[in-house]
Order: structure tokens, then C-alpha cells, then sequence
């Protein structure tokens, strides 16, 4: 019962720190946005899920850190990190982050100043031209996606 409460207690702690929250990804699992290769240096540095990556590697010093442990670049760390702070977005898995970066979006910080309608466009013409999914999103999907981004705090130093 007391390990329960404990728990409980961290928890809560946790989550009204303010602690950056990515989706529940394990770094294997999203081919597409990390590399096999990239995935081995992070397992050997201690990072097994998106979320870990994004608190690991959102601030420029945590980046430099990171690179140390895993042997990839900070610049490798910053895209990365970016494509883990677009996973926060519920309903954005690896391929929208794809299509969002093809359609020139490649972070939350990005994704706010878009409107709708233009962002339809872009995605559109990056799709047709790319061939990333085979169900792009819609406007009304795209509009929800800057509603929540603008909620987000904006967590990765882009420097």
C-alpha cells in the first residue's frame, strides 16, 4: 500500500512539473523518423522511447550530452528532437511528421504560425510529390493539430 501511494505521489509530481510528454513510442518503432543505426546509439545511451529522446535532447546542453553518449551529432539530436515535439500532437504519428516536414514544418514552433487552408496546400502538393501516406490528413484534421500545438509549451531549443 505504501509503495502504491508513493508512486501515486511521484506521479502526480511528474506531471505537474511541467516535464515534457511525447507520445509512447519506442524508438524501434518508428522506423521512419529514427533510424536502425540511430536507434542502437540511443539504446547504448539509455534511450528506449520517443519521450526519453525529447526530454534528452530539447535543450541545446542536454543535446550535447547526448551526442557525447550516443556518437550522433547534435544537429542528428535536433532533428530527432523535433520530430519527438510533433509526436506530442494527438493524432500526428511518424507519417504526418514526414508529411509535415515535405510540406516545410519540422517542429510544434513551426506548426503554430500555419493556418489551416495553406497548410492543406502544402501538405497536398508535398504528398502528391513525395507519395507519403495514403491517407493525408484533412483541413478540419490539420486545423485541430495547430489548436493543440498552440497549447503545447514549446520545449526544443532550436539552437
Amino acid at each position: 500500500m505504501r509503495h502504491a501511494v508513493l508512486a501515486a505521489l511521484t506521479l502526480a509530481l511528474t506531471l505537474s512539473s511541467g516535464a515534457v510528454r511525447a507520445s509512447h513510442y519506442a524508438i524501434a518503432d518508428v522506423p521512419r523518423l529514427v533510424t536502425p543505426s540511430q536507434v542502437d546509439k540511443l539504446r547504448k545511451a539509455s534511450v528506449n522511447t520517443t519521450e526519453e529522446l525529447l526530454d534528452k535532447s530539447a535543450k541545446a546542453k542536454d543535446r550535447k550530452t547526448l551526442a557525447k553518449a550516443s556518437k550522433l551529432t547534435a544537429a542528428e539530436l535536433l532533428d530527432l528532437a523535433r520530430r519527438c515535439d510533433l509526436l506530442r500532437i494527438k493524432g500526428v504519428g511518424s507519417e504526418m511528421v514526414l508529411l509535415f516536414e515535405a510540406a516545410g514544418v519540422k517542429s510544434t514552433a513551426e506548426l503554430v504560425k500555419q493556418e489551416a487552408p495553406g497548410l492543406m496546400t502544402a501538405v497536398t502538393a508535398a504528398n502528391a510529390k513525395a507519395k507519403i501516406t495514403e491517407k493525408p490528413p484533412t483541413e478540419p484534421q490539420l486545423a485541430d493539430w495547430i489548436a493543440q500545438a498552440k497549447k503545447l509549451s514549446q520545449v526544443v531549443e532550436s539552437k
